[in-house]
């Protein structure tokens, strides 16, 4: 088997991809359609995830690693969730400035993935009862 479906396979397994993304991909190899679109697709669905962390001063609070593959599918469930807003909220968030007609999440999850690459939020706070926490979203 070629490098290039075990890849594909391994990206499944691990749940980097989905199985009709894999599929997809493997019809395409089968087919010979964009041997360098394909490499590109298979690489770049690779390793990319983003990643929240929340660390106590004694113990790892939440850790949580979500596939940009996942984002990009669960982008067009939050738009078509977004169209379920009542009416007096979605007032109210355009009173604030918020036009949910206007948010554009598959744009702003591709412009995530596509360009950053590292920390995006980087704080630290003190909790009386907690002591220090600090809190990391980055992509990798």
């Amino acid at each position: 088997m070629g490098d290039e479906k075990m890849k594909i396979l391994e990206m499944i397994q691990e749940g980097r991809i989905t199985a009709a993304e894999g599929m997809d991909l493997l019809k395409a190899i089968e087919d010979g359609d964009g041997d360098k679109e394909l490499s590109q697709q298979v690489n770049s669905s690779m390793d990319r995830f983003l990643h929240v962390r929340v660390v106590g001063e004694k113990t790892l609070k939440v850790n949580v690693n979500v596939p940009f593959s996942l984002l990009r599918s669960a982008s067009k469930l939050i738009v078509y969730a977004l169209s379920f807003v009542p009416e007096d909220k979605r007032s109210e968030f355009e009173r604030k400035g918020i036009d949910l007609q206007a948010l554009d999440v598959e744009g702003l999850i591709r412009l995530v993935e596509e360009s950053v690459d590292g920390k995006i939020v980087d704080v630290e706070t003190a909790d009386p009862q907690e002591g220090r926490i600090k809190v990391e979203v980055y992509v990798e």
